[in-house]
């Protein structure tokens, strides 16, 4: 029979070993974190509170993809949805052709997958619907042959603990029939050219003319560079920031690529990403993996 004594000390022995192989951050770097969590926790509370008074869900999503499927991250990843496209067919897209949590850092993991094919390409990644000028976009109407998405994020630190994985990158690989590959990095380029800056409503609310504080969200596109990296590739800031009745926050930028290696397409979201330099060098890396997958190999 086990003792259940003997049990607790050689758990209490584990947790005080790994606890002692932890790289703690410098006084100077935690209090840095702390203030900056503190200014978001703040502003999400009090965005969270004068949805919830008007009666409105408050909805934690992306402008431009449906919302990530959260999924245990101390079990397998969910497997990805059937298809009848498999490796030996011409439109495949094998995962190594996505990027890595290898790619990004220690301790990323797959946060979530999906894979489907033969679907309208629809909205992504640049469909700035939002904004009111946005149907002067001249929009790609085709579909994609094959498509993979994925999430990569730290997970919880605490198995059973309501922390909430944090998300690192967003990236989608699409394999597009005749040139369409090319046509969406050139609506790319003009949905920005259009749509610089425009106001939506805040993650959660469908309508700023209620009768009610306002809440919103202030988006602003800058192309950073181009043609960096593979056939053809765009780097773009997307910075936000938040409109309540006691002010402007600013919600941080995020860096979007754009990168086109002969008929594969992948956009990449570095969320929190403020360096121009890794960001190319994150472009860089994914046009890499791209290249064996294209069906005219690099």
């Amino acid at each position: 029979m086990r003792d259940p004594m003997r049990d607790q000390v050689d758990l209490s022995q584990r947790l005080a070993a790994d606890l002692g192989r932890v790289r703690w951050p410098a006084a100077e770097e935690l209090r840095r974190i702390a203030r900056r969590r503190s200014r978001r926790a703040a502003l999400a509370s009090s965005l969270a509170v004068l949805l919830v008074l008007s009666g409105v869900a408050v909805v934690a999503a992306r402008p431009f993809q449906r919302p990530v499927e959260q999924i245990d991250l101390y079990g397998a990843v969910a497997a990805p949805a059937p298809t009848t496209i498999g490796p030996r067919d011409p439109a495949w897209i094998p995962p190594e052709a996505l990027l890595s949590p290898e790619d990004i850092g220690p301790g990323v993991v797959t946060q979530w997958a999906l894979v489907d094919q033969d679907q309208p390409v629809g909205a992504w990644a640049l469909s700035l619907t939002p904004c009111t000028d946005y149907p002067r976009v001249s929009t790609y109407e085709g579909s994609y042959l094959f498509r993979r998405q994925q999430t990569l994020a730290y997970p919880p630190k605490i198995k059973g603990r309501p922390g909430t994985p944090v998300a690192v990158l967003h990236q989608t690989v699409m394999r597009l029939p005749g040139n369409g590959a090319l046509q969406l990095v050139e609506e790319a380029v003009d949905a920005v050219r259009v749509c610089p800056t425009y106001i939506a409503p805040y993650p959660g609310t469908s309508d700023l003319t209620l009768n009610r504080p306002e809440v919103a969200a202030n988006h602003v596109w800058t192309l950073v560079d181009k043609n960096f990296a593979g056939d053809d590739s765009l780097l773009f800031e997307h910075r936000r920031t938040a409109i309540e009745p006691k002010g402007a926050t600013d919600l941080g930028a995020s860096a979007v690529l754009v990168i086109r290696v002969g008929d594969l397409l992948t956009t990449v979201e570095q969320v929190n990403g403020d360096s121009p330099a890794a960001a190319r060098k994150l472009g860089s890396r994914a046009a890499a993996w791209l290249c064996a997958a294209a069906t005219s190999p690099c």
